[in-house]
């Protein structure tokens, strides 16, 4: 441990292995409690040595808060939050030991405070949502607790009203009444962020002051609290915020998780919300609790009693000069001895010079400033100033009469790499802010260095959006009086065909170019730039540079800016608002005979609870199972027979259940297909009236080849005279053909688009398209965009991929495979898969292996020739 003493502050304690969290000192001003995990620090601040006291503690939890009683009468009683609980101590004797302790919360304490004026009257909060009132005279229970919907992260009795108590539920505040049961009296949307820190004014009732996560300190007046009062702006997100005991000041520190390295206080006059008045500088590590000393305001200076993460306990001494720059008048308002003796003693003191003072307690450590020389005797300062691209040599000289209304001069030295725009700019900025401060005879130096440093950063974000729209705005060849070209859409929402829901729009922050009493609204056309040209005297309009803008926001860095000005694109899941589901698209199946597919699919549907699905496919089995050879030609005309189905299928196709739909008009084209079937077989069990019955295909064979349910070529079993007889296909008995064709195809885009490949080849199996003519053996393919024969991987005419994969439907640019009889392939990976299971193609019905080898022994036949 060591002492030192400063002009400013001096060192109470420092103890590297005391690990304290929490801070409190007693009503009489003389005892600071330090407490951390392992022990409990009492420091007498009367002594002149570092003297503590160490109690040791017993717990696996830290100490979250800690609070002495500030009232007179319980002055030797105090209280710290450990996890869930609460420990009231005694000082006395020279002896810390406890006497209750205080269980009702479920989750971590956040904050204690203890009434002002009743000495038993204790209030805590936690992140269960909880605020309790104790009374520490009866520690079984609350008095009274209170309820929010969001944890509590503070809570404050009013120095005024015994009554109010204020708590802090992430960004908003409840005002209560201890006398009006358990529902506030008044709700304050503070804040954006999270509130770290509430303190009531201790002259005004009604006066609450918030500091928050987003870097913002909000006065708020709760009898009125729709807005705030004032707002003061900082540079970083504020841990806590307290009034000072004299005048309009105010003290902030930084969150010290965030900012590591920022570990000054600074001080502020509510009047003046532009810049801190005085910066306490001194420790190494983030302030983790700070405090006035009590039972001191009957002297001349006031006291600041800060811990910090170093471990280092400072006091820092608040002269008169400090206290009139927060509007308070030391002379009228303190009486520091009734004597005149002491009076004597005052008027003998020396008197510092004010601009040696200011030099003194100048912040050194200014971001992106550097000061190169202060000198009492010349009264000049240096500094330089470097913000990205620009550097600033700046002298000021101070005249004998300042700050009594007289400003310092600027000048702008050499070795500066700044335009005369931005100089002037920076020199008119200076100058007003100087004005304004010595006009009321206060000092004005590190104000103007801080505001310096500010406004190079905003000309330097200025000139960087300036390059961007030089970027945007280039001239373009467009005819503005051309009214039949839309505008450009610049928010909208769609629906996609996998029950997803897209929206887009512009930034928010965003504006468009032009003065404010322009329309706001989109123009209809390129032609109403016309009128815009017009106002702003220029030569050329673009669809960017309309919508770009330079974005001149103060205080903001250029990574916020290119941030914001991004647009987003939301996409929701709207999978509750559509009657297609994708695990019925896993599970259904169109393989086998329709009574098994039926059952199989009523199944699927009954386990994702579609009962109405049920009933529809058990009516498809009745309907379009296996029916016997009699009843064939009078079913098909019976309400309950054909019919049916296709009032089924337009009843889900009304109800926008594509899904249902489309599996139908499948089911309904199998059973169309079988009827085809056996048709064509008594078709060809009767004798033809042309060829040779030695060279014709027995029927059971034709079955057995698998050249149904399609019509097919028949052909000769004798390679030497090869003749293609085309029986030619009958047209499907089924209504509404072209619709249904349009169903299966949405629904197979759908399964596209559901990454479910093979379940869109089966789909695509029941389509009832014309097959192409087959021309014969050639290795050439039909490029699928302009129909031009190529020999090349790549079309010649439109350059794109020819072959299109039947199983994927994208297009083929690597290993590829196709039938020779139909022309269909793909992908060779996705073909194995396919041929694995089934044997016939993807998209006609065609028996690929069977044909494919048929030919290519017949070509190896003839060349063996």
């Amino acid at each position: 441990m060591s002492g030192g003493m400063n002009n400013d502050y001096y060192v109470a304690l420092e103890c590297k292995d005391l690990q304290a969290n929490a801070m409190s000192i007693d009503s009489t001003g003389t005892f600071v409690l330090l407490a951390g995990r392992r022990c409990i620090a009492l420091r007498n601040l009367d002594e002149e040595y570092e003297n503590i006291i160490k109690f040791p503690r017993q717990s696996k939890y830290d100490v979250g808060a800690a609070e002495w009683n500030p009232t007179s009468h319980n002055k030797e009683i105090c209280v710290i939050s450990s996890n869930e609980r609460l420990e009231v101590l005694s000082w006395r004797n020279e002896s810390l030991s406890g006497t209750s302790s205080l269980r009702a919360h479920t989750r971590v304490i956040t904050d204690i405070n203890w009434h002002r004026s009743n000495p038993s009257l204790l209030a805590s909060c936690s992140a269960d949502t909880f605020i309790h009132l104790w009374d520490i005279r009866d520690a079984r229970k609350p008095t009274l607790s209170l309820s929010a919907v969001a944890e509590a992260s503070q809570v404050r009795w009013n120095r005024i009203s015994e009554y109010t108590i204020a708590t802090a539920h992430e960004g908003d505040i409840k005002v209560w009444d201890q006398r009006k049961g358990t529902a506030p009296i008044q709700y304050i949307a503070a804040h954006v962020g999270k509130i770290y820190g509430l303190d009531w004014n201790p002259n005004r009732e009604v006066q609450i002051a918030s500091s928050s996560q987003d870097s913002t300190v909000k006065f708020f007046d709760t009898s009125n609290p729709r807005k705030a009062e004032f707002v003061l702006n900082t540079n970083a997100p504020v841990w806590r915020a307290r009034y000072t005991p004299f005048g309009n000041g105010l003290v902030t520190v930084v969150v010290p998780q965030i900012r590591r390295g920022e570990n000054n206080l600074l001080l502020w006059n509510i009047g003046n919300k532009a810049t801190p008045m005085h910066t306490f500088v001194g420790h190494r590590d983030v302030v983790l609790e700070f405090e006035w000393r009590p039972g001191r305001q009957n002297g001349p200076n006031f006291e600041l009693i800060t811990w910090s993460k170093d471990q280092t306990l400072l006091v820092w001494t608040i002269e008169p000069f400090l206290q009139k720059l927060c509007g308070h008048e030391p002379d009228e308002l303190i009486d520091y001895e009734d004597t005149s003796s002491g009076a004597e003693e005052k008027q003998n003191l020396p008197k510092i010079p004010v601009l040696q003072q200011e030099f003194s307690l100048l912040n050194v450590h200014i971001i992106n400033l550097e000061v190169k020389n202060m000198n009492v005797n010349t009264r000049t300062v240096n500094v330089t100033s470097k913000v990205n691209n620009f550097t600033v040599n700046l002298q000021v000289t101070f005249p004998s009469s300042y700050p009594h209304g007289v400003p310092p001069v600027f000048q702008i030295m050499s070795g500066s790499n700044v335009n005369d725009s931005v100089s002037s700019q920076l020199m008119h900025t200076l100058k007003h802010l100087a004005q304004q401060r010595v006009s009321k005879n206060r000092t004005c130096l590190e104000p103007c260095l801080r505001q310096m440093v500010t406004t190079l950063e905003q000309l330097s974000s200025d000139m960087d959006s300036d390059r961007a729209y030089e970027r945007y705005a280039e001239p373009s060849n467009v005819d503005h009086n051309d009214a039949y070209i839309p505008f450009p859409r610049t928010s909208g929402a769609k629906f996609c065909s996998v029950n997803a829901l897209v929206c887009f729009g512009r930034p928010s922050i965003t504006r468009r170019l032009g003065n404010k009493n322009e329309s706001t609204s989109t123009p209809r056309a390129l032609s109403a730039l016309e009128g815009m040209l017009a106002k702003r005297s220029t030569d050329y309009m673009t669809v960017s540079a309309y919508y770009f803008q330079k974005q001149k926001l103060k205080y903001r860095t250029k990574q916020s800016l290119a941030k914001s000005s991004k647009a987003i694109v939301h996409i929701y899941d709207a999978t509750n608002l559509f009657l297609i589901n994708k695990q019925l698209a896993e599970d259904y199946i169109l393989e086998g005979d329709i009574a098994t597919i039926c059952k199989y699919n009523a199944g699927a549907a009954a386990v994702v609870g579609r009962k109405d699905l049920v009933q529809a496919w058990t009516l498809a089995e009745l309907v379009l199972g296996e029916r016997r050879a009699d009843e064939d030609r009078l079913w098909s005309s019976h309400p309950c027979g054909n019919k049916l189905i296709v009032s089924l299928i337009r009843h889900y196709a009304l109800q926008s259940d594509l899904q249902m739909a489309a599996m139908l008009c499948c089911i309904y084209g199998k059973e169309q297909e079988s009827s085809l079937r056996r048709e064509s077989l008594k078709c060809l069990m009767s004798p033809m009236p042309t060829g040779s019955p030695y060279h014709t295909i027995p029927p059971a064979d034709i079955v057995a080849d698998g050249w149904l349910p399609f019509p097919k070529n028949t052909r000769s079993t004798s390679l030497d005279n090869l003749k293609v007889l085309i029986v030619p296909p009958k047209p499907l008995k089924t209504p509404y053909v072209a619709v249904y064709e349009y169903y299966k195809m949405a629904y197979a885009e759908t399964l596209q688009r559901w990454k479910l490949p093979y379940k869109r080849a089966e789909v695509m199996k029941y389509m009832s398209s014309p097959l192409e003519v087959h021309k014969g053996v050639e290795f050439k393919s039909d490029c699928k965009m302009c129909q031009n024969p190529t020999t090349f991987s790549v079309c010649n005419t439109c350059k794109k991929f020819p072959i299109h994969c039947v199983i994927c439907n994208i297009s083929v640019r690597g290993l590829a495979n196709t039938c020779l009889a139909c022309g269909h392939g793909g992908h060779t990976a996705h073909l194995n898969e396919w041929f694995k299971t089934r044997k016939i193609c993807p998209k006609c019905g065609c028996s690929c292996l069977t044909e494919t080898a048929i030919i290519v022994d017949y070509l190896r036949w003839l060349n063996s020739i």
